[in-house]
């Protein structure tokens, strides 16, 4: 199979969240909860891209100081997730910050995660190149070519600054 094509797009941005796909992966970016908006458009990308690549990756990234998702998010969570199940090679969260509140979070995650069962890997991260490295070792070689630490910590600082002006207006 030849390699996946790099692609990256920025799909969804709001004041909190931004979602964009490089190569296989679909890249979130949160500082709060998941809301309807971000969910939806979340879901649509997984769609797409399960539609177009044969495995794909989802790495979260959210920011320690999130508050936790309530249950309709959660279960909107679950059933995007179940509906590509069998397309997912790779489940990576990175809960960044440091401290008390990252680590708590992290380990919270990391128990929901255990409990949830899924029929693919995943994982918590602190940080997004310890994620990526981990995604890379369970992702078939064709659909990661795409991917790299360089390349997904520069997209994200894109999605950073798609938010930053949000920020820095309510401020």
């Amino acid at each position: 199979m030849p390699p996946f094509p790099q692609r990256v797009s920025l799909l969804y941005s709001d004041r909190d969240h931004c979602i964009a796909v490089h190569g296989c992966t679909v890249l979130s970016l949160s500082l709060q909860p998941p809301n309807p908006s971000f969910l939806k458009a979340w879901a649509a990308a997984m769609d797409r891209l399960a539609k177009q690549a044969p495995s794909i990756c989802v790495l979260t990234v959210i920011d320690a100081g999130a508050r936790t998702p309530d249950d309709a998010s959660r279960d909107a969570i679950r059933a995007t997730v179940l509906r590509h199940r069998q397309h997912i090679g790779a489940f990576a969260y990175v809960i960044e910050g440091r401290g008390f509140g990252g680590a708590a979070m992290r380990s919270c995650l990391s128990i929901i995660s255990l409990a949830a069962r899924y029929p693919f890997p995943q994982q918590v991260f602190a940080n997004v190149p310890g994620a990526v490295a981990w995604t890379l070792t369970r992702m078939p070689d064709s659909s990661v070519t795409a991917m790299t630490a360089v390349g997904v910590g520069s997209l994200l600082d894109e999605m950073r600054r798609q938010l930053t002006p949000v920020v820095a207006a309510a401020g």
